[in-house]
């Protein structure tokens, strides 16, 4: 008696005993419908939720031009503040500069604990902060990692950012 026959009867059972659906089948249990584009997909960028980077941002919010026309009430306690990124520290994304329509500021990220993307410059920017005072320590190694634009007129110490 041959072997070849008797092996493929005894084979094609097992063939047929497979525990799912192949590759191309669909499960048993797909929908009919075709599904519906996620919100996010369909989302046009101008409305994806902002990147946040450290701490929530809870604060009321002022101009950053109201900042500048009286630091003094602002020493001391926490703010939220917008504008456009105008500059990044390349190092690490310790620091940013920011303006709004009125004036600047240079942002350093609260004790190196978390740090802006290099590439944010020309971004919207919400920040949860406080003022840094007159002759306070840089928060970076040297001086040429925090040099910035030089352009900004408030110095702030950033807890939390939003960025669009």
């Amino acid at each position: 008696m041959k072997r070849g026959p008797l092996l493929l009867y005894c084979l094609i059972p097992l063939m047929a005993c497979k525990t799912g659906p192949s590759p191309s089948e669909p499960p048993a249990t797909a929908p009919l419908a075709r599904p519906l584009a996620s919100p996010a997909a369909s989302t046009p960028a101008s409305t994806a939720s902002p990147t946040r980077l450290g701490a929530p941002l809870t604060a009321p919010e002022v101009t950053l031009a109201d900042i500048a026309k009286n630091p003094a009430s602002f020493a001391g306690r926490a703010f939220t503040t917008r504008g456009v990124v105008t500059a990044v520290c390349q190092e690490m994304g310790c620091w940013m500069e920011m303006k709004d329509s009125g004036s600047g500021a240079h942002l350093r990220m609260h004790g190196h604990s978390f740090f802006v993307p290099k590439n944010a410059s020309g971004r919207t920017a919400r920040v949860e902060a406080t003022l840094v005072p007159d002759g306070a320590p840089k928060a970076c190694g040297g001086e040429e990692a925090c040099a910035g634009t030089g352009l900004a007129q408030l110095q702030l110490d950033a807890t939390g950012v939003e960025l669009d």
